[in-house]
């Protein structure tokens, strides 16, 4: 295990090079799950500095820290710091410590987070489509009149209506279901459909949407391109659903690897198996504790 004193002195010797614009690896030793606590206790000064970037480098270190423990306490305290850096001046860096949020727990958010993330909905911070999918994902129900209002308020940004639209399906809100099917059945499949709105309705964890993306998972028909530039011929769009499931269904019959890739060498092998697997469990759960 790497002293505390170690850990300050890896510390200051990375941001040092931060600073003199090398970005060089985060030392993997400030990460491991040993060395968490020392590491998310000496993060403080970095996520303060008048520097963008080194507070663009302390988030991820908060990220990967955090997100390799199981205390809940420590996951919890790099959730706080996280949540403050969605207050970061630097726009990008707001939308780094939103996007690094969604890789934990619901139960690492406490209540004072979730309220600090009610007032930022309020306030209208920068990349607001995103806190909205957030706090859906958190479900927080205290949210659910302002998104109400913003998912049919005319002068809002389309992005921002269907991210309240999606949040609110994702608590369970039954009109909104009603609204993003009802959208979503008036869209043909094809590349744009399956990669920019597929995900969103995967994100909705709910089963009525679900069975719109199980019978484009029955469809053979050949509406998207192959991820193979050297394969010019059309593939069914089935391939990209059976990839997107396998993050929100419990006991999926497969697996995904590193990449986000379905683990297999023979994808039409992969398809039938999980077209039957679907058949034979109709009671499928899905799963709500991630992102």
């Amino acid at each position: 295990m790497v002293r505390s004193q170690d850990t300050k002195k890896t510390l200051t010797a990375y941001f040092t090079e931060v600073r003199a614009g090398k970005y060089q690896s985060i030392p993997k030793n400030l990460f491991q799950p040993e060395n968490a606590k020392t590491t998310l206790s000496l993060l403080s000064p970095y996520l303060k500095d008048s520097a963008a970037v080194v507070r663009a480098k302390a988030y991820a270190i908060v990220q990967l820290a955090g997100g390799t423990v199981r205390q809940d306490n420590l996951r919890e305290d790099a959730v706080v710091k996280l949540v403050e850096g969605i207050k970061d001046r630097d726009s990008g860096n707001a939308g780094q410590a939103l996007g690094y949020l969604t890789g934990f727990r619901k139960e690492d958010f406490t209540t004072v987070t979730k309220d600090t993330l009610l007032a930022l909905l309020r306030r209208k911070t920068p990349h607001y489509d995103e806190l909205i999918r957030l706090i859906g994902f958190l479900e927080i129900k205290q949210a659910q009149n302002d998104l109400r209002v913003l998912s049919q308020q005319s002068t809002a940004l389309k992005k921002d209506r269907w991210s309240a639209l999606l949040a609110l399906a994702r608590m369970d809100d039954s009109y909104a279901i009603e609204s993003v099917m009802t959208r979503v059945k008036k869209l043909p499949v094809n590349d744009e459909v399956v990669y920019e709105i597929f995900p969103d309705l995967v994100y909705t964890r709910q089963r009525a949407v679900y069975d719109l993306l199980i019978e484009a998972l029955n469809n053979d028909a050949k509406n998207c391109e192959s991820a193979n530039a050297e394969y010019d011929a059309k593939i069914p769009c089935a391939y990209r659903v059976m990839e997107m499931l396998a993050i929100a269904v419990a006991n999926y019959p497969l697996t995904l690897d590193a990449s986000g890739d379905i683990n297999t060498k023979d994808y039409k092998a992969a398809l039938t198996t999980v077209r039957e697997w679907f058949k034979k469990n109709k009671e499928y759960t899905i799963l709500k504790s991630n992102y």
